[in-house]
């Protein structure tokens, strides 16, 4: 089994770095207000969703932190890609964290993931947290019943979790200081076993419709924003299925529900419309209210 054991001469931070890869908002929650928390203590702070992160060096941060949702029971390929693209990092300080629907979606491991590529490009592990929130799977269209995993979680996050992010960050900053490393060492779980099947070519088999609805389709480009694998063409009215990693980005963003998904038959709808439908609002960190764009409210946005 891969074990990841950090060690790190003590430093005082100064420069720290948060990214995030975010497809409805809950790890980008997170991600900001980890950045709030640094920006109280008078750290300098860059914060950035990932896909839009331009600097390719991280040498010049004394901790970089990155944050993914946990995506068939792992972090998303994006993410892995990302990250071993980049240069060495020299031994600077590295974290992690996780936002996951719950109750087991192999998170540890996830996190661990993340340590671990960090690992090998010159990272030194000090931290990583899991963030449960409300799950975020697409749900039947025509009865509308929604999985108890996602129902039971529908007040996730709460005022515990953002208290738990907090935490958290001061948490990193205090490891620089006393140059505390941790030890990264994943689980032995079913969930992690069943990564060894390929479980997104497994879905797409149940998938038997993918397309745009262009009746529907207003061209905002939110889907084409939110994929990863660019499979999408709201101009020619396409979908590339080949590409497609089944992440649900493009039926979860879209304001206009004009993704069409059918799974085992039946019609999909996202998780913007399951808020709007059931009358959900998520409720967002005291500093961050009025300030967060995707606000995932009750109504059509």
């Amino acid at each position: 089994m891969h074990k990841v054991i950090a060690s790190i001469k003590g430093r005082r931070p100064k420069n720290v770095l948060v990214l995030w890869y975010s497809q409805t908002g809950h790890t980008k929650r997170n991600g900001q207000l980890i950045a709030h928390t640094w920006k109280k203590l008078g750290l300098n702070v860059t914060a950035s969703e990932m896909r839009e992160f331009k600097r390719k060096s991280l040498r010049d941060f004394d901790l970089v932190v990155i944050g993914a949702p946990v995506f068939y029971y792992d972090i998303p390929g994006y993410v892995k890609n990302w990250i071993l693209s980049l240069p060495r990092l020299n031994e600077t300080p590295v974290a992690s964290f996780v936002t996951f629907g719950g109750p087991e979606g192999d998170q540890h491991n996830a996190a661990c993931t993340i340590l671990e590529l960090l690992s090998e490009r010159g990272g030194v592990p000090v931290g990583m947290e899991t963030f449960m929130n409300m799950g975020t799977m697409p749900t039947v269209w025509s009865d509308e019943k929604v999985s108890e995993n996602v129902w039971n979680n529908r007040h996730l996050p709460n005022e515990e979790t953002y208290k738990k992010v907090r935490q958290y960050a001061l948490f990193l900053v205090n490891q620089v200081k006393e140059g505390n490393g941790i030890e990264v060492e994943k689980r032995i779980t079913l969930r992690r076993f069943s990564t060894t099947f390929d479980l997104i070519w497994w879905t797409k088999l149940a998938i038997k419709e993918h397309a745009i609805d262009k009746d529907k389709c207003t061209q905002c480009g939110r889907c084409v924003e939110k994929c990863p694998a660019e499979a999408l063409d709201p101009v020619l009215n396409k979908v590339y299925r080949d590409r497609c990693v089944l992440c649900f980005g493009c039926i979860n963003n879209c304001p206009e529900q004009a993704i069409i998904m059918r799974y085992r038959g039946k019609k999909l709808f996202g998780f913007r419309e399951l808020l709007r439908r059931k009358n959900i609002t998520i409720k967002e960190p005291e500093e961050l209210q009025g300030t967060v764009k995707d606000d995932h409210r009750g109504a059509k946005t």
